[in-house]
């Protein structure tokens, strides 16, 4: 009887090893890809409801408005979270009407904003400001008028701080986004004109 050569435990472990840092390589790729796709996403969500809201604060008479919050992940790292805010007779609160639409748009840990308005760097306000019986004004307005204030959301990288994504608005709400460092709007953007 003759028995075909196996595998020695060498090989196997081998074998084994290849497998395991192959799969290590492609999780942390698709990991980074997912968060790049998140800030993209939050920053798609953000524009579309501006638009929205300026809309809205035309056709009701009523401002609208963007509470940006300091906020902490489950994790216990810090984060920007963009709040929506209506003025109503007894100061800001919380949008009444399509409250789904209104929801707050928490932007990754792993993101770092940095938001301009009229040339001017905001800082965003503390967590405890965002509760509605506060009425804390929002920093990001859009008038019953139809215009808001000029500004750009710079997302920036938390470890190396290069620049991922550029979102820059004018006073009639006209929104480009921006990739990094290019010039060039990104092509197939819906909101970009």
């Amino acid at each position: 009887m003759s028995f075909g050569r196996g595998f020695s435990l060498i090989e196997m472990l081998v074998v084994l090893f290849v497998i395991v840092l192959m799969t290590s390589l492609v999780t942390l790729n698709v990991n980074s890809g997912a968060s790049d796709r998140v800030v993209q996403e939050r920053l798609d969500a953000l524009v579309s409801v501006a638009e929205y809201a300026l809309d809205e604060a035309q056709f009701s008479g009523s401002d609208f408005g963007v509470l940006f919050a300091s906020s902490v992940s489950d994790q216990g790292e810090s984060m920007i979270t963009a709040h929506w805010r209506q003025r109503v007779p007894q100061g800001w609160r919380e949008p009444r009407l399509s409250q789904e639409v209104f929801s707050a748009v928490e932007f990754p840990p792993e993101a770092r904003l940095q938001i301009i308005l009229d040339d001017v760097e905001l800082v965003p306000v503390a967590s405890d400001a965002v509760d509605p019986r506060a009425g804390t004004a929002p920093q990001w307005l859009m008038s019953a008028s139809g215009e808001t204030q000029v500004g750009e959301l710079l997302v920036r990288s938390r470890d190396d701080d290069a620049l991922l994504w550029r979102l820059e608005w004018d006073s009639l709400g006209q929104f480009e986004q921006f990739r990094g460092e290019d010039d060039e709007p990104i092509s197939g953007y819906a909101l970009v004109p």
